[in-house]
């Protein structure tokens, strides 16, 4: 399966194409996007035209997005339906991104529907890198932390323990990220337990690739 995975840095998307293939139990073929996002702004700016050109464009079966959450609502299950999604919540929006830009593709021979995978890395992705290394590392600890309670960790603090640097240059971000990825393939179940709504929205929606 050829697929595009976006996400806020290369290095992550190298690390999310592995994780991707360990859920659907095959090896995918990545496909470098010409235009690619820095930071999660520019996500929701660039989304819409990178889904309307795979589908006219390439032979891309399936669209990876991952974001960080920050200092955001986390995803929660109130968000799910049918309760109303939560604007404020970035996995939200991104679903209501990617749908209302799917919605207004228009159909070609040959081309089956374009699947997509949506997650939530909370705070950020370099908490999953650290699953199963710092027990403190998961979403309801940050959710705590949302709430004004003092929690061992930040966004900082992660860049450092799984960089070796609070300024690591790409080389070094994919070297991690990579490794990480490699050490969480074979334990999924850890990442959807300590990351129950961003991870886990990413695995059910790759899950439902294989129902598709």
């Amino acid at each position: 399966m050829k697929i595009a995975v976006v996400s806020e840095s290369p290095a992550d998307e190298a690390a999310i194409k592995i994780l991707v293939d360990a859920v659907v139990g095959s090896e995918s073929e990545l496909f470098s996007l010409r235009t690619r996002p820095y930071g999660w702004t520019k996500i929701f700016e660039l989304l819409p035209n990178i889904i309307n050109g795979l589908h006219y464009g390439t032979e891309v079966e399936a669209l990876v997005v991952v974001m960080d959450s920050d200092e955001s609502p986390s995803h929660e299950n109130t968000h799910e339906p049918p309760n109303e999604e939560n604007p404020e919540c970035r996995l939200c929006r991104l679903r209501a991104t990617a749908r209302t830009a799917l919605a207004r593709l228009r159909a070609l021979p040959n081309r089956t529907e374009m699947k997509t995978a949506l997650g939530l890395a909370v705070p950020a992705i370099e908490a999953w890198y650290r699953a199963g290394l710092d027990p403190h590392v998961n979403e309801v600890a940050w959710n705590r932390k949302l709430l004004g309670e003092d929690v061992s960790y930040d966004k900082r603090s992660l860049k450092k323990d799984t960089y070796g640097s609070y300024q690591p240059n790409l080389a070094m971000e994919t070297s991690a990220a990579v490794a990480a990825a490699r050490r969480l393939k074979d334990n999924l179940d850890l990442l959807e337990e300590l990351f129950p709504n961003g991870f886990g929205s990413l695995i059910r929606d790759l899950r439902r690739w294989e129902e598709a």
